[in-house]
This record gives structure tokens, C-alpha cells and sequence, in this order.
């Protein structure tokens, strides 16, 4: 009789294929996935099954695995199921930093970063059921309490779309040299914090579109700018404004620090960044214009994560690789030549 061999589908299989993937492979897998619990939490959000485990964390209406369940319970416990995956993720990238700490400080000091913002990211889940700002509750701190949870997880991406950047074969210097690049560092932190305070006022409006849906676009601006509305339908006008300062700011700041500092690397991302950000803004005006739809809101959502992945790998590029000059002289095809500084 023949023997089968379990190893490959036991757990030693199971390890050795872990240990094939390979690190940069595991960022990007970190980082994907991240992304989708934030998509797949908007989806909670935006159909109100924030409360379908009831108060209870981490079980679900009590139980381990929910028997008894509606379409809510399913949506909810799915994102619980999902951040879980998540977290594991982050644990095992953290171990795989901790192993290249000392070929690879900056994507150490990032993958740490990265899981101390998972950290928070569950803990903030988890305090958002237990208080009770789920379902029908329309107070100001459940509004506060939303846009904060988008805020720490931009933070989250950011640091795992630097941590990508660090795992490549060429990563940025380590550390930044913020100090001797003082005015750059200022002009791409600025970025970061404009588009922190955009999602910060994002999660606002969502949650102002979400409790206090308006039936038209006429009446929805109408009550924006009622002094009886609630606040988070008052507030939710200055996302748009702030989404079109913030990409001023972009596109000027950009410039600038192409003009400081020219490094092709962050000129390309710059490139993307900008053009993510242009169907931001389009994709903003429909979602307006149609009264926030669930999918155009989680498409929405979806794309500002992008934004900021971008910013944050920009920065690191932008201070971390060496400039070019531009020479006068052009290149072949009309291109203008450059070389090292």
C-alpha cells in the first residue's frame, strides 16, 4: 500500500510555504489587504450593520460564531473576520522586520509604526461597538469617534505603504535626513496633515449623509446650511472646500519639491498622486451629486486611501533617494537630461 507523505499539507508545509514569500511580497499583501478592511468598513458604515453583533466584542450577540443571523450580523461579523486576517498579517510582517531590523532599520522602524496603528485600529473598532456608536445613534461623538477611526487608519496605510517602499530592492536612506532637508520635509508634511484633516471632515460628512439622508441635492444643501440641522449635517459642507484646498496645495507643493529636491523616483509618484487625486475629486462631485450611494461612497472612500498611500510613499522617496540635476542640455527625443547631484 502506498504511504502518503503529509508533509506540504500539514503544518510544516504550511510554514515552509510561508517562509517562501518573500518580504516585499508580504508588504504589499499587508498593505492590499489593510486597504480592504477600510473599503469593507465603509460598506458597515454606509448599510448601518455596525450593530450587528449587537454590543457585544469580540464575540458576536454572545456567541463565538453567530448561528441566528441576519444580512446585518453577516456584514459586521465578515469585518470582524477580516480585520482578524488583518491583524495576523501585521504579526507576521512585524516578525519578518524584527529579522531584517539590522539589513533594513527603515523598514523595521515602519513595520512597527504600522502594526502599532493596527493595534489601535482594532482597539478603536472595538470601542466603537462597546460604547454604543453604532446603528441609529446620530450623536456628535459617534461622528467624532468615525473620523477618527479613518484617521488612524490612513496613519496605518501610510506607514505600511512607506514599509513597501523600504522592502524593495533599492530602498530609500535610512533615516530621512529630515534635519538637513528642513523645508521639504515641512512642504510634504503639510500634504500629509491637509489630507489627515480632509478624512477627519470626510468622516463627518459621511456619517451626516448616512443618518440624515437627504432626498434631493437642492434639500441636502439647503439643510447644510440650516442653522436647526444637526452639526453633522452643518459640517459636512467644508469636506468639499477642504478636498479642493488640500489639492491646491498638492499640486503647488509638488512643484516645489520637485524644484528643491528632483528625484525621478518621486516625480513619477507625484505624477500618479495627482491624477488619483483629479478622479478623487470627480468621483467626489457624482457622489454629491447623487446622494451618496453606497457604492460610489465605499469607491470614494477606496480612492482617498490611495491618495494618501501615495503621499506617504512619496515622502519617503522624495527625502530618502538622492536629487538629479537638471542639465540645460536635452536628451535624446527632446527630454531634458539630468544626473546625479
Amino acid at each position: 500500500m502506498k504511504r502518503w507523505s503529509l508533509e506540504g499539507v500539514g503544518l510544516k508545509g504550511q510554514v515552509r510555504r510561508a517562509k517562501r514569500v518573500s518580504t516585499p511580497v508580504l508588504a504589499w499583501i499587508v498593505l492590499v489587504a489593510n486597504m480592504l478592511v477600510i473599503a469593507q468598513g465603509a460598506v458597515v458604515r454606509a448599510t448601518g450593520s455596525g450593530a450587528g453583533c449587537g454590543s457585544h466584542w469580540p464575540t458576536c450577540n454572545g456567541e463565538i460564531i453567530p448561528l441566528a443571523h441576519g444580512t446585518e450580523t453577516l456584514i459586521e461579523f465578515s469585518h470582524r473576520l477580516l480585520s482578524l486576517a488583518v491583524l495576523l498579517l501585521g504579526v507576521w510582517l512585524l516578525v519578518r522586520a524584527w529579522r531584517w531590523r539590522r539589513e533594513r532599520p527603515g523598514f523595521f522602524a515602519f513595520a512597527v509604526a504600522a502594526f502599532g496603528f493596527l493595534v489601535i485600529e482594532a482597539l478603536l473598532g472595538a470601542a466603537t461597538v462597546l460604547l454604543g456608536l453604532t446603528g441609529e445613534n446620530a450623536t456628535v461623538g459617534r461622528g467624532i469617534m468615525v473620523a477618527s477611526h479613518l484617521v488612524n487608519s490612513l496613519l496605518l496605510i501610510g506607514t505600511l505603504a512607506a514599509t513597501v517602499a523600504y522592502s524593495s530592492k533599492r530602498p530609500p536612506a535610512w533615516p530621512l535626513g529630515i534635519a538637513r532637508q528642513g523645508v521639504l520635509a515641512a512642504v510634504l508634511a503639510f500634504g500629509l496633515v491637509g489630507m489627515l484633516v480632509l478624512m477627519f471632515s470626510g468622516g463627518i460628512a459621511a456619517m451626516g449623509n448616512t443618518i440624515f439622508p437627504a432626498e434631493s441635492l437642492r434639500e441636502g444643501l439647503a439643510a447644510d446650511f440650516d442653522p436647526s440641522s444637526h452639526l453633522l449635517v452643518r459640517l459636512r459642507i467644508l469636506h468639499p472646500l477642504i478636498a479642493i484646498t488640500v489639492g491646491i496645495y498638492l499640486f503647488v507643493s509638488l512643484g516645489l519639491g520637485w524644484w528643491l529636491k528632483p528625484v525621478p523616483q518621486a516625480k513619477r509618484l507625484a505624477q500618479l498622486l495627482f491624477g488619483v487625486y483629479l478622479a478623487q475629486l470627480v468621483i467626489g462631485t457624482i457622489n454629491l451629486a447623487f446622494l451618496a450611494p453606497i457604492f460610489l461612497q465605499v469607491l470614494h472612500l477606496s480612492v482617498a486611501v490611495l491618495s494618501f498611500a501615495l503621499l506617504s510613499a512619496l515622502t519617503v522617496t522624495a527625502l530618502g533617494y538622492p536629487a538629479v540635476q537638471v542639465r540645460s542640455a536635452k536628451g535624446r527625443g527632446g527630454i531634458p537630461a539630468v544626473e546625479k547631484a
